[in-house]
């Protein structure tokens, strides 16, 4: 586990996703919105760590956005994080305020208020970061991932 790595990771999904779902959010169609909830609730049921990155992805609200580039490069950062969400939401139970942050930036989103949605990403990202450099540094991780 690596702290510095993490940060770096975290910092460049910051700048990726956020202006992704900045992108994305005039061409995001009510069906977008309800099959992003329909995802949320498929991860409050879910039981299996493996899946949740793999929900996780799908629920992020990124395709409308219009650029294949930019979608390319957020896949690869998230291939690169998965490991530490796996953590993150498993060993330091992390997956009851990430769940409200989506829930948050969902409504954002079905207000069409891309000013808020990005910042709500933008913070969602820094705590999940924070939260696990926090846990390397304090020793606060078991190896259950």
């Amino acid at each position: 586990m690596d702290g510095a790595e993490i940060s770096e990771i975290y910092a460049v999904r910051g700048l990726l996703e956020c202006e992704a779902l900045r992108l994305s959010i005039p061409a995001l169609s009510d069906g977008n919105l309800d099959e992003a909830e329909q995802v949320l609730d498929q991860i409050d049921a879910e039981r299996n760590v493996g899946r949740w990155g793999a929900l996780n992805r799908t629920f992020h609200l990124y395709a409308a956005c219009g650029n294949q580039r930019l979608l390319g490069l957020i896949e690869a950062h998230h291939n690169a994080a998965d490991r530490y969400v796996r953590i993150l939401l498993s060993n330091l139970d992390h997956r009851a305020r990430s769940q409200a942050e989506h829930r948050d930036l969902l409504a954002a989103c079905r207000r069409r208020d891309g000013k808020k949605a990005v910042s709500i990403l933008r913070q969602h990202l820094r705590e999940g970061s924070d939260t696990l450099v926090n846990a390397i540094v304090g020793g606060g991780l078991s190896r259950k991932s």
